[in-house]
């Protein structure tokens, strides 16, 4: 059940409202006491012993994280027989989808605006524990009064046997196995979506009924073809025929050696 609104949470943070549900938890704005500043609470629902191990282990590691794109996470504790949370920044501003509403950036804007994502993505991935966000969306991009993009929305799964922390429960591979190329390819599905507003067929979709990806240009004249088959590539359904990382994708979509 989502908390109500007014819930206090280690008599410390105060509920204002659930933004966001999904299948394993959910996200509260909220108030700080301590500090007096608002936040961002990620609830995770799944329960038991070895759940509770994992996210202490993965949670130490995201508190550790510092980029300029990303929230910090600043607390993280367990609720016993309730539920796990992680407290982060709260970033102000309007998701990339909204700011695409009010605005008509060319492609390379866009691009540019979103350079600090794929730094951010380049971080995370060259940590020593790689860190794979898995749900990134226009909504998942919020971007401040000065165009700052930050990647938001982060949770918990587990640690794979290739010391992946897989994180949050979205599924956007055609392949059973996740890592960081997934995120190349949901980086270049919301790119997509952005600029065709609305996103390419997914990968099962496309897996199951051999749907193709309508051409970008054929509803926006102003992509060049560079910048199409930078995303095309990107949105392999193989990871082995996606680019090598995350700095290579951004350095193709810019046409830049």
């Amino acid at each position: 059940m989502p908390l109500d609104p007014g819930t206090t949470l280690r008599r410390r943070y105060v509920i204002s409202h659930l933004h966001k549900l999904g299948s394993a938890g959910a996200i509260y704005l909220a108030q700080d006491n301590l500090m007096g500043v608002r936040v961002a609470v990620k609830e995770n629902l799944l329960s038991g012993h070895e759940h509770e191990g994992h996210f202490h282990r993965e949670a130490r590691i995201l508190a550790s994280l510092r980029h300029p794109n990303l929230p910090r996470v600043t607390d993280f504790f367990v609720l016993e027989a309730q539920g796990q949370y992680l407290v982060m920044d709260f970033i102000e501003g309007q998701t990339s989808a909204e700011w695409m509403a009010d605005n008509s950036p060319s492609p390379d804007q866009l691009v540019s605006i979103l350079e600090g994502v794929f730094k951010a993505l380049g971080y995370l991935h060259s940590r020593p524990h790689p860190v794979v966000h898995r749900d990134i969306e226009p909504s998942n991009i919020i971007l401040t009064a000065g165009l700052v993009p930050f990647l938001v929305d982060f949770g918990l799964a587990k640690i794979a046997e290739e010391r992946i922390v897989q994180v949050t429960t979205g599924n956007i591979l055609a392949s059973p196995s996740t890592d960081v190329r997934s995120d190349q390819y949901a980086l270049a599905a919301t790119i997509y979506a952005l600029l065709a507003g609305i996103p390419p067929p997914d990968s099962r979709q496309r897996l199951n009924s051999a749907v193709r990806i309508p051409p970008l240009r054929s509803v926006r004249d102003d992509v060049a073809p560079h910048f199409e088959e930078a995303l095309l590539r990107a949105l392999s359904l193989k990871p082995d025929d996606r680019y090598g990382d995350i700095v290579a994708f951004w350095h193709a979509v810019r046409s830049e050696p």
